[in-house]
């Protein structure tokens, strides 16, 4: 398991929340869980990782330095606090990986901090960089919290994909966001079976399937029109894609379901399934893939404590204005009431006798 607890791990040393060191079932069962906290620890050695397009500048509106830049202020912050930068290809004990980049890059540096069971934090040079914790421009205060340890780590579900082809050869990969079957024929879809723990549930044409975690709701399977699911909500997320269906439904599923899905016929070139849109297998006619959700997570890195809507709202912009501003116009907000009202997405109808009701758009706000 990671060392995320404190170094002195008495039981008069550690926090009241953390978990024993000594007791593995309890580890076990702590990384499981999706929002777990566990407190950080001082930290001697960072993996520092980059974009690959190192001297790309930062898209508007954050005007910040290249990644490059960003990454030399880092390691010098590291190096000033007596902690060591080392590379990819580093196979020391390493206790973090700080990664500079988007959503993609982060994403690659995921497939290294999972293999060493290490927590990751990222800072955001890239786009959207809704999995990133600062921008540029914070560096310097995150190296600072890093190494005085003042950071929580945060579990997120992982998923596991299988592909049983008809000769019986199986091939497996893993996910953080989602395991996306696509079809490489543009001009035909693919015609599907889906089943969920064994029962048949529906089959269809469509132009590919999103498996997705919590995490990956935000990503394609939000594009697609699935529902954002909080990050510690226990689920995996099923969306079809351009279903030819009269109830092309998202699936929002138990966590300990399996997904399962029967290539029936695909046009030329076949079939294929994306893993984070980074890895891929090969799917031929009537092979069966199964999603469940994995027994390792990975692990981020959390300075910021403010709750998922508050990510949610800034980072996708969402227009939130006027939501409180009727009932007292000229009423002012503290700064610490600020960032207890966060702006709600929906409106709520308070013209009944208590409680809220759905609004026009269906939902319940």
């Amino acid at each position: 398991m990671s060392k995320l607890s404190p170094s002195d791990t008495s039981a008069a040393a550690r926090p009241a929340d953390s978990v024993d060191p000594s007791d593995s079932a309890a580890l076990h069962r702590s990384s499981q869980q999706p929002g777990t906290e566990q407190h950080g620890r001082r930290i001697s050695r960072v993996m520092l990782l980059q974009r690959e397009l190192n001297d790309k500048p930062v898209p508007v509106p954050r005007p910040s330095a290249p990644t490059a830049s960003a990454v030399a202020r880092a390691s010098e912050a590291l190096r000033a606090r007596g902690v060591e930068p080392v590379g990819p290809d580093c196979t020391d004990h390493i206790d973090l990986v700080l990664v500079l980049g988007g959503d993609g890059t982060i994403l690659r540096a995921f497939e290294i901090a999972r293999e060493r069971d290490i927590p990751l934090v990222g800072i955001n040079t890239g786009h959207v960089g809704f999995l990133a914790e600062a921008d540029p421009d914070g560096i310097e205060q995150v190296v600072a919290d890093l190494v005085a340890g003042r950071y929580t780590v945060e579990t997120r579900t992982t998923l596991d994909v299988e592909v049983i082809c008809p000769d019986g050869t199986v091939t497996r990969d893993w996910a953080l966001n989602e395991a996306a079957l696509e079809k490489r024929d543009r001009a035909r879809m693919i015609e599907v079976a889906i089943g969920v723990d064994g029962q048949a549930v529906s089959s269809f044409g469509c132009d590919g399937l999103i498996m997705s975690t919590p995490t990956g709701s935000t990503a394609y399977a939000f594009s697609c029109g699935g529902p954002v699911i909080w990050p510690e909500v226990e689920a995996l997320l099923l969306v079809p894609v351009a279903a030819h269906a009269l109830f092309p439904r998202p699936l929002v599923l138990g966590p300990n379901s399996c997904m399962e899905v029967v290539v029936q016929r695909v046009g030329f070139g076949g079939a294929e399934i994306w893993c984070d849109g980074r890895r891929s297998l090969d799917v031929p006619v009537g092979a069966r893939i199964r999603v469940t959700r994995a027994e390792r997570p990975v692990r981020l890195a959390r300075f910021n404590q403010a709750p998922f809507a508050s990510r949610l709202v800034r980072k996708f912009d969402l227009p939130v204005e006027g939501w409180r501003a009727s009932s007292s116009a000229d009423e002012a907000y503290s700064p610490e009431e600020d960032a207890l009202h966060q702006p709600m997405v929906t409106s709520v109808d308070t013209s009944t006798d208590g409680g809220s009701r759905p609004d026009s758009s269906g939902g319940t706000a």
